[in-house]
């Protein structure tokens, strides 16, 4: 299995790195290909970067709950 197929996010500092090689020059093809990833993971951290002026996730994100705090106890 190919690392590219592969689902699993990148953590803060490698999305941080990811912009600081942009910063420099680096192409999206040249960063994806070194770090593993499809270029269109270095597009969205990118145009988070751009849109929100950080590289890193949102807290919060991911599959809601099935439960209510109430059915858990």
């Amino acid at each position: 299995m190919s690392t590219m197929s592969q689902r699993s996010h990148l953590t803060d500092s490698e999305a941080w790195r990811v912009v600081g090689r942009l910063e420099r020059g680096q192409t999206q093809a040249e960063i994806a290909q070194a770090i593993g990833v499809s270029q269109s993971v270095i597009s969205r951290i990118w145009n988070r970067f751009l849109d929100t002026g950080s590289a890193g996730r949102r807290p919060g994100q991911g599959r809601r709950r099935a439960k209510t705090p109430n059915e858990d106890r």
